[in-house]
């Protein structure tokens, strides 16, 4: 896998994030709730997207996908959201960047590593391998939990 850089999100990511979305999770979105509804998602994506919170991943200076993540509780870091070009997806990328957000975990002091996602999304395979585990169901997602030693 080549290096990988981040960078802070800008208003003129809006619509690279939206087309990554669709296509990083489209099939695991439409699996749980039906067909996609351009109008719902987009809406979603107009309420949740705060350039500030969100970094952009670039490989050979080009946006491949984007990281969402921080301590949301004095010892717990909280990966919100991550999200992959398909086109690139199971070429080690998806591992890096876990890596390297638990070790960003690790430097700010947190206990433990924590996410949901979808029971659907084949990314669960990708954190179970990583070491994290299921600690809660909340249909349609799932709780999972990374201790750090």
């Amino acid at each position: 896998m080549r290096e990988f850089e981040l960078r802070v999100a800008t208003a003129d990511d809006r619509d690279f994030l939206y087309d990554l979305h669709r296509r990083s999770l489209g099939d695991a979105i439409e699996a749980t709730w039906g067909p996609w509804d351009d109008e719902v998602q987009r809406q979603f994506h107009r309420d949740w997207f705060d350039p500030e919170q969100v970094e952009i991943v670039l490989i050979d200076g080009r946006p491949v996908g984007m990281i969402q993540a921080d301590s949301t509780a004095l010892d717990t870091f909280y990966i919100s959201r991550i999200e992959i070009d398909p086109d690139l997806q199971n070429r080690g990328v998806g591992t890096a960047l876990m890596q390297h957000l638990v070790e960003r975990a690790r430097q700010s002091g947190a206990q433990a590593v924590e996410l949901h996602v979808l029971e659907l999304n084949r990314a669960r395979e990708l954190y179970e391998r990583l070491g994290f585990r299921v600690v809660a169901k909340e249909p349609p997602k799932l709780r999972m939990r990374l201790a750090l030693p």
